[in-house]
């Protein structure tokens, strides 16, 4: 008997099968995949045609070729070998009669519909990208049968082999989310917007506050000094400067008058910043002279400064390098100036 490999006999089943698979990418270029295929095929010679039906399950490996010449390309063209097995049932008929003239298996006397078989793979498709996680793929895949003669019911006493063209889509079930960026849920976004916004609000109302309070603290300082100042005033005018003049001897006409006064210079370069003591603020230079003239305090412990954001000469007593020590020096001044105060510059 003559093999049936021709296909030019009409009148049989359509060659067909149905195929579904699932794979695992393990990196660029190589994948895992498992198929379950269900399908039908048939052939002829001129006197006889067979039609056969199988079940098949197989394990293929792919590797993408196209990636070793350009890793970037997401065009995959992937050579595939593997395993596979199934079940199978072959019916063999006369062509003028159209009567079957053998079945394998026979359930009559082998006692079950169909026959085992295993398979090698070896198959090459292409996947053209449609989306990021879509491909139509394409591609051939050729089964050489293990054992088994008996695909189109008649034994050739070699291993028979097939193939299926295949045609169909491959869905990534991978993340399509570009890494370069990041994603936010749109509504813990506009919670997280609407609480920097409120938050932003609150500052900058907490800023306004601050900012009047020390604008009323400025002022109320200013205020102290203005009336210290005044206070410096009356009592200047309430209180006429003495001088005291030695009495000269007789025959000389010259009158000789004893003063102790200490001049200090303004200075708007302190150094470096420390706590200050500051007993008084003037506006003139030649008053805070005077008040340092009539302090009570040691005078060459004592300095006067001119801070030039206010246009004022603050009158210091002594500097400390920590707050402690500065409230030591604050406490001796405040035994003859109740209002001295601390500032840091």
């Amino acid at each position: 008997m003559v093999e049936l490999d021709q296909s030019n006999y009409v009148g049989y089943k359509t060659n067909l099968a149905v195929n579904a698979g699932i794979g695992y990418q393990f990196d660029a270029s190589s994948r895992l995949r498992a198929d379950a295929l269900a399908g039908q095929f048939n052939g002829n010679n001129e006197n006889f045609f067979y039609q056969t039906q199988m079940f098949e399950g197989s394990i293929s490996y792919e590797y993408n070729i196209v990636h070793v010449f350009d890793p970037k390309s997401s065009f995959k063209l992937n050579g595939r070998a593997g395993l596979g097995a199934g079940l199978m049932n072959s019916n063999l008929y006369d062509i003028v009669t159209r009567q079957r003239a053998a079945e394998i298996p026979n359930p009559t006397t082998d006692g079950r519909t169909y026959s085992l078989n295993t398979f090698i793979l070896l198959g090459l498709n292409a996947g053209i990208p449609l989306t990021n996680k879509l491909d139509l793929n394409v591609g051939y895949a050729h089964r050489v049968l293990l054992f088994q003669p008996w695909l189109d019911a008649f034994n050739s006493k070699s291993f028979d082999m097939y193939g299926f063209v295949t045609a169909g889509l491959t869905y990534y079930l991978k993340s399509d989310r570009d890494k370069s960026k990041i994603e936010v849920d749109p509504k813990k976004y506009a919670a997280l917007k609407l609480s920097a916004d409120s938050a932003e609000i609150v500052n900058k109302s907490l800023t306004r506050q601050a900012e009047k309070v020390a604008s009323l603290e400025m002022s109320n300082q200013e205020k102290d000094v203005q009336i210290d100042m005044l206070n410096q005033k009356i009592d200047s005018l309430n209180t006429m400067p003495r001088v005291a003049a030695a009495v000269a001897p007789v025959g000389n006409a010259t009158g000789n008058t004893n003063t102790s006064l200490t001049t200090k210079k303004a200075s708007t370069d302190l150094g470096t910043e420390m706590y200050r003591i500051v007993i008084v603020s003037s506006f003139s230079e030649a008053e805070a002279q005077k008040f340092i003239n009539r302090s009570k305090l040691n005078k060459d412990d004592m300095q006067i400064a001119y801070i030039a954001k206010l246009d004022t000469y603050r009158v210091i007593y002594k500097s400390a390098n920590s707050l402690d020590e500065a409230k030591t020096y604050r406490a001796e001044a405040r035994k003859y100036y109740s209002n001295a105060w601390i500032v840091k510059f």
